[in-house]
């Protein structure tokens, strides 16, 4: 049996801006008269947050005049996706909850590019794991650009999990994933791109470490 393939980064079609406000105060030296007028800096915070917001909601509007009502019900509704459902193994060390974990990373793949939220996949990707970090970098810019994916039809075709080889702590499960179109739309304009639907075969390398699993690494396999 082959051991765990560490991993290359697979490829992904789809691909909150923090505003930062720095107050600075002077005080004035001891041998100057006069009193100097004191500045509330939670005011000048205060005032700071809600200009940002105000540029941010008029960016907002922008988009979405740019975009139309239609796309702009569809961007709405892929937002308001629900976060798929954890395995109730998924705290279990066995093949059958390593299986399981890496549909579950899967399901929080088109989670996060649908919705941009990626908290719960971080948390399954490991730091070595390159095609996690490239998933999160694109899907975070393309939502920071008021971009997002619509939902798409994602099946686990098949899945077999692998036992550990003898000095290996990564089980490799091979997942057939079929994926249907995948639409996406840059979010500043009413242009979208679709990519065809295809089924791929994926080794995943999962670790199971503190009452968890964690993924290090996937690779697209090539037909």
């Amino acid at each position: 049996m082959r051991g765990v393939a560490m991993v290359r980064s697979g490829s992904w079609v789809p691909a909150l801006a923090v505003v930062m406000v720095s107050v600075l105060a002077g005080c004035s030296g001891g041998g100057v008269s006069g009193a100097s007028p004191s500045v509330d800096p939670y005011e000048v915070g205060a005032s700071a947050m809600a200009a940002a917001a105000s540029a941010s909601a008029s960016a907002r509007a922008s988009r979405d005049a740019a975009l139309g009502p239609d796309l702009v019900a569809r961007r709405d509704a892929a937002l308001a996706t629900p976060p798929p459902d954890k395995p109730e193994n998924l705290g279990e060390d066995s093949l059958e909850a390593a299986a399981a974990a890496a549909v579950y990373f899967f399901s929080l793949y088109r989670y996060a590019a649908v919705t941009g939220d990626t908290k719960d996949f971080e948390a399954m990707s490991e730091q070595r794991c390159k095609f996690c970090a490239d998933l999160v970098d694109k899907t975070t810019r393309l939502h920071q650009e008021g971009g997002w994916a619509d939902p798409w039809e994602q099946t686990a075709e098949k899945v077999e999990a692998y036992p550990l080889n003898p000095g290996y702590e990564y089980h490799q499960v091979d997942v057939t994933l079929f994926m249907g179109d995948i639409t996406t739309c840059e979010g500043n304009s009413p242009d979208t791109k679709t990519t065809p639907a295809e089924t791929e075969k994926l080794h995943v390398a999962l670790r199971y470490h503190d009452g968890t699993w964690t993924v290090g690494g996937v690779e697209v396999v090539k037909p």
